[in-house]
């Protein structure tokens, strides 16, 4: 192939002309405007023209491979994502490609059960290793470096939408969401935790126990206040949530807590523990943790869901209303046959 393109060198005008054919007449994306192409790690270029062809980018093999050639283009140097655009020549692709120009990638996350639900939604849309992540993610060691304990790392993760590069590495993309995570927890959201004395940590586990609780966050301003009223009498907060959690290795679903569910050994049943548990029991969203925060001020100390399925509660400060009012869900449970 060299020897080929010395003999072409040496050519005139016909020599020029085919150059332009072969390195600049556009060969690229040429039925679309624009396409995202990913190229492997470890691809060689015969097989990245392969794939161009088979997947449509380019029209013809032979011209993208001579110019690569000539651009001493090897792929095994520049995996990433990149933006061919409409009617782009060989040139202008491979120099791109070469220059390791990457289209950035979005990665996000809403929400998740635990880290490896969250572990696959960041692995995704990048060429990050699953298992990296979750190594260093159940390294005490690492997670130590920013502030978190392999039970409660969940917290550091605030749904949002990241903008990196395919070729991102596992620890840099903890490095930027760390970063994310201090930049969400400015002055005004830490001055509201200190005045909760709760932790930003802190409050991201309690938001994940309302958000299991509720979806309206109006409601989840006032049962924060419930489980603040009881965490500050030193009550346990027995939240079902928490303990459906705790049985969630027995039992993958669990649609309702039994009596005989509330004494499982478990730093996570909060019918049994002072406090709130070592960690999350989800990942709680940028919403609730701000409902969280803006918490209601009350005097309740029990709340029930109401019996119509609504989602919605009801709250007092009666042990004996409460009983009254969590007896009128459980038969509305028993008259759906809903056992577990």
């Amino acid at each position: 192939m060299r020897n080929i393109f010395q003999w072409i060198v040496g050519g005139g005008s016909i020599v020029g002309m085919f150059l332009y054919s072969v390195c600049h007449k556009p060969n690229v994306c040429l039925d679309r405007s624009e396409r995202l192409l990913l190229v492997k790690r470890g691809v060689t270029l015969e097989q990245l023209a392969l794939q161009l062809k088979q997947e449509g980018y380019i029209q013809r093999v032979t011209t993208f491979l001579w110019t690569a050639y000539l651009l001493r283009y090897n792929p095994q140097k520049s995996a990433g994502h990149y933006r061919l655009t409409h009617c782009m020549s060989n040139w202008e692709a491979i120099k791109q490609l070469r220059a390791s120009m990457q289209h950035p990638v979005k990665v996000a996350f809403a929400t998740a059960d635990g880290i490896p639900s969250l572990v696959e939604q960041l692995v995704k849309r990048t060429g990050l290793s699953q298992k990296r992540l979750l190594d260093l993610l159940h390294n005490p060691q690492y997670v130590a470096r920013y502030g978190f304990s392999t039970e409660n790392v969940l917290t550091m993760f605030i749904p949002a939408t990241y903008e990196v590069y395919w070729t991102i590495t596992e620890e840099q993309l903890l490095s930027k969401i760390h970063a994310h995570y201090t930049c969400f927890w400015n002055k005004q959201r830490l001055h509201k935790a200190a005045n909760m004395s709760l932790t930003p940590i802190a409050v991201s586990i309690l938001a994940s126990i309302v958000q299991s609780e509720t979806n309206d966050l109006q409601e989840a301003s006032i049962i924060t206040g419930v489980y603040l009223n009881r965490i500050r009498r030193k009550m346990p907060i027995q939240a079902c949530p928490t303990v459906a959690y705790a049985l969630k290795k027995q039992l993958p679903t669990v649609q309702r807590i039994l009596e005989k569910d509330i004494v499982i050994d478990s730093p996570y049943n909060s019918y049994r523990s002072i406090g709130l548990p070592p960690g999350p029991i989800t990942l709680p969203s940028v919403a609730m943790i701000d409902a969280v925060l803006n918490y209601v001020q009350h005097d309740y100390l029990f709340f029930s869901a109401r019996e119509d399925f609504s989602g919605l509660h009801y709250f007092t400060t009666s042990f004996a209303a409460h009983v009254k009012n969590a007896n009128k869900y459980r038969k509305a449970l028993d008259a759906l046959k809903i056992m577990r």
